[in-house]
């Protein structure tokens, strides 16, 4: 089993998260971002593994809009 590492909010933009604090904020509250990990009282983390796993889906998300957009380009 790998190590479990937690992120800093700097190194989030690291690994490809582009996003600022507010949305994270947001998309957290939503559901839609993984959440924090509370460190210490004014301290969090992301952990890595779920950080790289929705960059990831990001990514799949836009190969699939892309494929489904040449499927309606090649129809019309």
């Amino acid at each position: 089993m790998s190590a479990r590492k937690l992120l800093s909010f700097p190194e989030l933009r690291d690994r490809g998260v582009l996003l600022g604090r507010r949305q994270i904020d947001r998309l957290e509250a939503e559901g839609k971002f993984p959440k924090r990990v509370l460190i210490g009282a004014k301290r969090v983390g992301w952990v890595t593994n779920e950080i790289e796993s929705w960059v990831s889906a990001a990514i799949a998300r836009r190969s699939l809009f892309v494929a489904a957009q040449v499927v309606v380009d090649s129809v019309a």
